[in-house]
């Protein structure tokens, strides 16, 4: 990983443990089990004008908790560093995990692997699903879909199911296991008969770049709620992969153009209750139809994401080895906060041509941003962009990047139920960051919006909007009220009844 890095690119290495970062499960001398390494300072052109990536909250609001490297497939393109089996240890550190992230009260938390369910039972994992819902955390479950969770608590957000190809001759050339796209569609099918969310995740590589419709098509029959697409990026047993060009793992430009085309076109055809998007960033100014269609995608990387190892390494990213400190020896939030996570990733000093100077660097960041790949270390501009003429992001800027929402308020009063997912936290509220999340969002609100919210909490059935108008008119203005509770719609707070 470090092969490369020179003396100037790493300016400041701390040694293993030190409290403001680093890995803090090895010694100086030693090597982490899973390759993970202290921060180390990228100095590269940098923005022309000073700019920095700005953290969302004071804590990260999703934060991936990788249970196991252990998994029963053996995809071609996995970014995990090993396949070690689970044991016992394991587990008992993976509960101190779970109960750290919910006593923080992490707004949304994915368990992932490896593969969840291969070493952990049902019930194991529905206790840690149980407990971080009773804390205010939304849980996904991601899972190639091998091991079939019959009758998992409805507390459990959701199952986001890996399906990389349209046929069963595609998928399981890519995750070595004979069989697998048949289990993989036929449990997809099970959850969302019984009643669950499922979302499919694909990897988007040059061998299955022309079969992102179909995937979308199949996620549709299936019943999904949404699909996102992951680009494929070279890292852990992945990377050792990539020097086999038969595998043709990394996409083209042209390729991925090709899958973009096709995702758009499902888009356009298949109406999922969710939506069909990205799960991994891609540079702004890559294809403008990106822009067009209001599908910037951004991975959130250091703003409102981190991932943390089975140990408890907490890092801006799956796919980087950087840990800047443990969850299980420092809060959460310190960590997250911490000065060194501003000068060594949000200041984007690691930033370079076409990207420095591009006037939507603050919201873009360069796309992918760890890419195992580059010469310099962690914390490079997207290989999509990198070298290519600064007159690429000519036609970018700030105003142009707008999410379609749609909030405004009918003729007539709506009538609505809560959601199950629906949850406060004041935790941090003599910081400034008093939100509600959802099933998948979170949302900062003002002590108003958080009055209108302790209601709908307290109420033991439907929500009538006439009634929280009438009840709060003395408080705000009725288009205001009615407004906001088109933004509890459309967040997923309130479900719609008439």
């Amino acid at each position: 990983m470090t092969q490369g890095v020179s003396a100037s690119d790493r300016l400041s290495i701390l040694a293993c443990g030190e409290s403001a970062g680093g890995c803090s499960t090895c010694s100086p001398a030693g090597a982490h089990p899973h390759g993970i390494l202290p921060p180390f300072l990228i100095q590269r052109s940098g923005p022309r004008t000073p700019k920095k990536l700005k953290p969302l909250f004071c804590i990260p609001t999703l934060a991936h908790i990788e249970i196991t490297y252990a998994c029963m497939e053996d995809c071609i393109m996995c970014y995990n560093p090993t396949r070690t089996r689970v044991n016992a240890r394991d587990k008992s550190v993976v509960w101190s995990l779970v109960q750290n992230l919910a006593e923080a009260r992490v707004p949304h938390t994915y368990l992932i692997g490896g593969e969840p369910t291969y070493g952990y039972s049902k019930d194991e994992l529905q206790s840690y699903v149980e407990h971080l819902f009773e804390n205010g955390s939304s849980v996904t479950i991601v899972t190639n879909g091998q091991v079939r969770l019959k009758g998992m608590t409805r507390n459990l957000a959701c199952y986001g199911v890996s399906i990389h190809g349209a046929d069963a001759e595609s998928h399981d050339s890519i995750t070595r296991l004979k069989g697998s796209w048949k289990r993989a569609v036929e449990t997809a099918k099970f959850y969302v008969d019984e009643g669950h969310d499922v979302r499919i995740i694909p990897v988007v590589m040059g061998r299955n770049h022309d079969q992102m419709y179909r995937i979308a098509e199949l996620a549709w029959e299936i019943g999904a709620e949404a699909i996102y697409y992951d680009v494929y990026e070279p890292g852990g047993i992945g990377e050792q992969n990539s020097v086999l060009s038969d595998l043709r793992m990394q996409p083209t430009t042209e390729e991925l153009r090709v899958a973009i085309g096709q995702i758009i076109r499902a888009r356009d055809d298949f109406r999922f209750r969710g939506d069909i998007g990205f799960g991994t960033a891609l540079p702004f100014c890559f294809d403008e139809r990106l822009i067009e269609r209001g599908m910037q995608a951004g991975c959130g990387v250091g703003t409102w994401f981190c991932a943390v190892t089975n140990t408890g390494e907490l890092r801006l990213c799956n796919q980087s080895r950087m840990s800047f400190g443990n969850i299980l020896q420092r809060p959460i939030d310190k960590i997250w906060l911490d000065p060194m996570v501003d000068s060594h990733f949000r200041a984007l000093q690691w930033v370079e041509e076409p990207c420095a100077s591009c006037p939507v660097l603050e919201e873009c960041g360069g796309g992918c941003k760890v890419d195992e790949g580059c010469t310099s270390g962690e914390f490079c501009i997207d290989r999509l962009v990198r070298g290519l003429s600064p007159e690429i992001k000519a036609k970018l800027k700030p105003s142009s990047l707008q999410r379609f929402h749609d909030l405004s308020v009918p003729e007539h009063y709506r009538v609505s139920s809560k959601s199950r997912f629906l949850a406060m936290t004041r935790k941090y509220e003599d910081r400034g960051d008093l939100f509600y999340k959802t099933r998948y969002q979170t949302v900062r609100i003002g002590e108003s919006e958080a009055a209108i919210i302790d209601s709908i909490l307290d109420a033991t059935g439907p929500i009538s909007e006439r009634a929280l108008v009438e009840a709060y008119r003395p408080f705000a203005p009725e288009e205001a009220i009615r407004k906001f509770y088109s933004g509890l719609l459309w967040t997923g707070a309130l479900e719609a009844i008439c």
